[in-house]
């Protein structure tokens, strides 16, 4: 390595907060947020699995999980698994009032007759062409709105990703922490391939639809529980033993590894740049894998929702290339982007809990119309940018949480 590489490292530190890991979720929130504008921008170009057979949920989960893992991690072994689970319970329901809160206000706001809240209150299948709803008819009335918000079983599709993280973060982790204590790693890991290894063999009685929803929770639909978490425990394990595994990686054999993570990433993106998606250009497509061929590929192992194992591998491999990218050269990384993206990365629930009411009024707003990509890009543009200065300004940061 370089003197001027070395100059470019990440300063490592015995700091908890690790700024390569909010560098890469604020990357990734930015993209998952313009893809609930359903509209096609420039940012699609990224955003829509360009860079690999991953989307920006996957990433979101593992990241939240290696958070969780080194912030509860450390309070475990200082303070112990009582005081860890006391503080892992405060903020489970910190997590689960704000998530009832965003169901109620959208469901209640769908009584104004000035607004429409289809964007937020229903789900377009495009594949199957047809429209779901998600809240309860309205006149059902209050009760049956509330009980289903307590239950997380209504509310907009945007934010079903925060119900699965509260549910992982509520039910699993206190298990997770506690295994961890008693030093039954490989049984945790054991355990959590055997549920992965269950819901990817079971059959399903509708095409495409997780047959195995534990919580009946509407989220369960796009994310069951049973496989994401899979990629949570992985990442509270992987954010637990950081150190540890920083070591292995500057060895040999890690080394060899990161190599390897960036070769099968490249065959990754060359791959998915197959996708025959007819939004694209066909510029910037490749097609030497033919469609017919690359839809059956992705339907048996690339599939979202139950994590397929390409889409799983890709995933692994994808995060060890950008985490050791952003180790190397941190410095320019941090110097372009850092000011935007890290920002953006540390308050991530605030992001998605603004976007939600953002998507709502940009619905409501006429708009010179949605077909044109560079006017697409603009209003993009435009909501991360207002997002970015909220948060700045830490705009009603006193009642939304972090």
């Amino acid at each position: 390595m370089s003197s001027r590489t070395v100059d470019w490292a990440y300063p490592e530190t015995d700091a908890t907060r690790d700024l390569r890991l909010d560098f890469m979720r604020g990357f990734v929130i930015p993209l998952l947020i313009v893809s609930h504008f359903d509209y096609f921008s420039l940012f699609m170009y990224i955003g829509w699995e360009r860079i690999g057979v991953v989307s920006t949920a996957e990433i979101f989960v593992t990241l939240s999980g290696i958070v969780v893992g080194m912030v509860y991690g450390k309070k475990l072994k200082k303070d112990g698994f009582d005081n860890c689970l006391t503080a892992l319970l405060s903020r489970a329901a910190q997590l689960y009032r704000v998530n009832v809160f965003i169901i109620l206000a959208i469901g209640l706001l769908r009584y104004l007759p000035f607004i429409t809240a289809t964007a937020v209150t229903s789900f377009h299948d495009p594949y199957r062409n047809i429209d779901y709803p998600l809240y309860p008819a309205l006149n059902d009335g209050f009760f049956r709105l509330l009980s289903s918000a307590l239950m997380l079983r209504c509310g907009p599709h945007q934010f079903q990703v925060i119900g699965l993280y509260v549910v992982l973060f509520a039910l699993v982790t206190p298990l997770v922490f506690w295994l961890l204590e008693k030093k039954q790693v490989k049984l945790l890991l054991g355990m959590s391939w055997v549920l992965y290894g269950i819901n990817f063999g079971v059959p399903e009685s509708q095409v495409a639809t997780a047959e195995i929803r534990w919580t009946g929770a509407q989220f369960e639909y796009a994310f069951p529980l049973i496989a994401w978490q899979l990629v949570y425990i992985h990442g509270i394990v992987a954010g637990y033993y950081k150190k540890e595994l920083l070591l292995f990686f500057n060895s040999v054999s890690g080394k060899n590894l990161i190599y390897a993570s960036f070769f099968i990433s490249v065959c990754f993106f060359i791959f998915t740049l197959n996708h025959p998606i007819k939004e694209f250009a066909e510029w910037s497509k490749l097609s030497f894998v033919p469609p017919q061929t690359f839809e059956n590929l992705y339907a048996n192992y690339f599939q979202k929702y139950k994590i397929g194992p390409g889409r799983l591998l890709n995933m692994v491999v994808l995060f060890i290339s950008i985490y050791a990218l952003l180790t190397i050269y941190w410095k320019p990384c941090n110097k372009a982007l850092g000011w935007f993206l890290i920002p953006l990365g540390q308050a991530s629930l605030y992001v998605f809990f603004i976007h939600i009411f953002l998507l709502l009024l940009v619905s409501n707003t006429p708009f010179p119309g949605y077909h044109n990509a560079w006017i697409n890009t603009g209003i993009h543009f435009v909501i991360l940018t207002l997002i970015w200065i909220m948060v700045k300004t830490q705009f009603l940061f006193r009642w939304v949480p972090r």
